[in-house]
């Protein structure tokens, strides 16, 4: 079912609760209910030769009204003894079948509580991941169950927009961050081409590097130089290595027998393929001894 239509059978039903249709029944013969297309029973079930059928709306005992099923149970007389109506989920259960689960009266109130302390969580999640979003609008306990579901109803829209506005922002921050990231990784580039020209290899300390940074810095060197690249930088109290290792001299280095002998040094580990590959430490005092490790490897 689509929330279209999920949300008409709850109008529906709600609507029919506010006529205050009456609730009757009355015993007929079996043989009678099997005829009768409008009242519904369920396969699988056995039923004497007098049933009880279950009526609302119509004339009581009629048999005319516009819900009527054979059911043994107690029911209420009226409709509006129901309470507000909620429907809290769907799903199928056969091919071609699907089950309702709702709530009403005392448990759609119960209901209403439990949801607005979900969306309160939600709201705070989504505040924790974009500050200065709109707030929640306020859940009033002491108010009619009604006016509880509307105002469920009405954090749950909030809470859409807000979740759709907390997406954008953070894609947006994400393309903004990568743009960033790629310019001053070039920059950085850029600055170890001139220092380290003439040489056959590049090893070198990016200052305030993590993982990403020295990554990218490794790709765009890669265009520039066609030797080994050992990087390494300390940022947010753990060291990142990058070692990136042209294909045609992999017969020679491996970028990941590179990380995974050097990785110990800087108190961590790492790996990846022999062209390139990855690793992080947390000893920041021995990057110095890091780069001479590599310097010594790739000589």
């Amino acid at each position: 079912m689509t929330k279209q239509q999920v949300h008409d059978v709850e109008k529906l039903v709600n609507e029919k609760i506010v006529e205050n249709a009456p609730v009757s029944w009355a015993e007929i013969p079996y043989a009678e209910a099997k005829q009768r297309t409008d009242i519904i029973q369920f396969f699988g079930e056995k039923y004497g030769d007098a049933v009880r059928v279950l009526q609302i709306g119509g004339s009581p005992h009629a048999l005319n009204g516009y819900s009527m099923e054979l059911c043994g149970g107690t029911h209420v007389r009226s409709t509006s003894e129901i309470g507000p109506f909620r429907i809290v989920k769907e799903e199928a259960i056969a091919a071609g079948v699907r089950r309702i689960e709702a709530v009403a009266g005392d448990a759609a109130r119960s209901w209403t509580k439990q949801e607005a302390a979900r969306q309160q969580e939600k709201f705070e999640a989504l505040a924790r991941r974009k500050p200065g979003i709109a707030s929640l609008p306020v859940f009033k306990n002491d108010a009619t169950t009604s006016e509880m579901l509307q105002q469920v109803d009405a954090r749950a829209e909030h809470l859409e927009d807000v979740e759709l506005e907390v997406r954008e922002w953070e894609k947006q921050s994400a393309k903004t961050a990568e743009t960033e990231l790629r310019s001053r990784a070039v920059q950085i580039a850029n600055q170890l081409t001139a220092s380290h020209a003439g040489k056959s290899l590049y090893v070198a300390e990016v200052q305030d590097g993590d993982g990403k940074l020295l990554q990218a810095v490794a790709d765009a060197l890669k265009s520039k130089f066609k030797g080994p690249i050992f990087l390494v930088g300390a940022a947010h109290g753990s060291v990142a290595l990058v070692a990136s290792v042209p294909k045609e001299m992999t017969s020679r280095f491996q970028a990941n027998k590179l990380i995974q002998q050097i990785a110990p040094i800087v108190g961590g580990k790492g790996g990846g393929r022999p062209e390139n590959a990855q690793g992080a430490g947390k000893d920041s005092s021995k990057i110095a001894e890091a780069l001479a490790k590599a310097r010594e490897l790739l000589s």
